[in-house]
């Protein structure tokens, strides 16, 4: 299964948009203050926790499917706390 970060990046590049558009569009959009070193992190799975927040302001903005992404999630939990 494919890791959150990988996930997101994928789905952020078929939308065409930069780590900038995407910090402009959650503050425009949801009021929600963020930036691209936070995105980026999260996209190269740096982040050991993740703003539950941001997940789902991401998934609004990216039209993704929340049971899917659900599953992603799980199986991304699953698998690090197989190597921790």
């Amino acid at each position: 299964m494919i890791a959150i970060g990988k996930y997101l990046k994928t789905k952020r590049f078929f939308k065409e948009l930069t780590l900038q558009q995407v910090v402009n569009e959650v503050k425009d959009k949801y009021g929600y203050s963020t930036s691209t070193s936070v995105l980026s992190s999260m996209e190269t799975n740096k982040n050991k926790f993740i703003d539950g927040k941001l997940l789902f302001i991401l998934a609004d903005l990216y039209g993704i499917d929340l049971v899917e992404f659900k599953q992603v999630i799980l199986e991304d939990v699953k698998k690090k706390g197989k190597l921790d």
